[in-house]
């Protein structure tokens, strides 16, 4: 084999240079540049793993609080004040039912019709109490009053909602309406024992 002839001066130091500057080139791409790499993830992931603890710390710090609001949310005779109908009986909620909506139905300027209360009906811990109603009113305050119940507390639902407008007349104003609805409120099922 032939002896290979390196080139020397400053030839040959300018090769040296090149040749030093690629290996330490590939030993940077090669071995420290993946370190650097792999210490930032690591050092994320450590990050990432103190912030979950502190939010379970926090979350753990709390948890005697919610068991006692899931306690008390569980208990079927609590209910919160005013949530609920008063009344020992079915009968008796029902009154108190048609009159705040009486009161209602003055307000928004659509009195009552007429008011048939509906049998009490069992549902969970509570009893739903029914009311049926009608009113004939103009359109502005029949709209007033399904505002009225669908804000009101204790918290009542309107289902069964009928409207009827007579035929048109040649009159001016506003034309009245017939409106028929049922009104569900809930009381404590544990009054009535």
């Amino acid at each position: 084999m032939a002896a290979l002839d390196l080139p020397a001066g400053p030839r040959g130091r300018l090769l040296a240079i090149g040749l030093t500057l690629a290996v330490l080139g590939g030993g940077w791409a090669g071995l420290v540049a993946p370190l650097l790499d792999w210490y930032a993830m690591r050092a994320e992931e450590v990050q990432a793993r103190r912030a979950v603890a502190r939010r379970m710390a926090e979350i753990a710090e709390s948890l005697p609080a919610l068991r006692d609001q899931a306690r008390q949310a569980a208990e079927p005779t609590r209910a919160a004040t005013g949530a609920v109908l008063e009344g020992a009986s079915d009968p008796i909620a029902a009154a108190e039912l048609q009159g705040r909506l009486q009161q209602m139905a003055a307000r928004a300027g659509a009195p009552l019709s007429s008011a048939e209360a509906l049998p009490g009906e069992a549902a969970g811990a509570w009893r739903r109490i029914g009311l049926r109603i009608a009113v004939n009113a103009p359109w502005p305050a029949v709209v007033r009053l399904l505002q009225a119940v669908a804000t009101a507390t204790p918290r009542m639902l309107v289902d069964d909602l009928q409207l009827r407008a007579p035929a048109l007349l040649l009159r001016t104003g506003p034309r009245p309406m017939d409106a028929s609805f049922t009104v569900y409120a809930f009381r404590a099922a544990e009054a009535a024992r």
